[in-house]
């Protein structure tokens, strides 16, 4: 049955999800993976977890509770246009705070803490597990954004991340960063061997 599990930070290097993904896309579609997807879908769970260190449960994107997942809680921060934002400021209240972080002419950044939906996130108890279902995630609601990145397109795919709801930060940063941490990482990793699954 799922359940919630405390929140606790759970360290992995590079190496190890670039290899997990690598994993779990052969074990969900019988094939190996482009490097180039795997670059871009790497790149994109470094940002957002701090290239791992603010790593909590295995959550390699940030992904909130979903499925049949276990379930924690953690801070975190958003980002909407004013009038959502001020809705959510409406509802803090003590146990499940909500905060403004910063504000500009259009959107304000709330850090979400306690226990609330937007701070509620899938949980695992293992890094190959956690890479499987996220990916099954990406594979299941976000189908047009992994077509970009099978093009090797990271541009596209956070465009199409966005589109569908993925994240709430700006379109425009979010875009730069994947792209610049993919490049750097492809170059970092560049000699490690993709393994091969044995399918049953």
């Amino acid at each position: 049955m799922p359940q919630e599990r405390v929140a606790k930070r759970t360290p992995v290097t590079p190496e190890q999800v670039f290899l997990s993904f690598a994993m779990a896309w052969q074990m969900l579609t019988g094939s190996l993976p482009d490097r180039r997807v795997l670059h871009i879908i790497h790149a994109q769970s470094a940002l957002e977890t701090g290239h791992w260190k603010s790593l909590y449960n295995y959550n390699l994107g940030g992904a909130k509770r979903h499925g049949a997942c276990d379930w924690t809680f953690f801070t975190t921060t958003e980002r909407f246009p004013h009038a959502v934002a001020d809705k959510h400021l409406a509802s803090s209240k003590p146990g499940s705070e909500v905060s403004l972080v910063k504000a500009d002419a259009t959107h304000k950044t709330l850090r979400f803490s306690g226990k609330q939906q937007m701070n509620c996130f899938a949980s695992w108890e293992d890094l190959d597990s956690a890479a499987k279902d996220h990916l099954s995630l990406l594979f299941r609601r976000f189908p047009k954004a992994i077509d970009r990145a099978k093009a090797g397109d990271a541009d596209g795919y956070v465009k199409e991340l966005k589109k569908a709801g993925y994240f709430t930060a700006s379109e425009e940063e979010y875009m730069k960063a994947v792209g610049s941490i993919s490049r750097s990482y492809t170059k970092k990793l560049a000699e490690v061997a993709l393994p091969t699954v044995m399918m049953l």
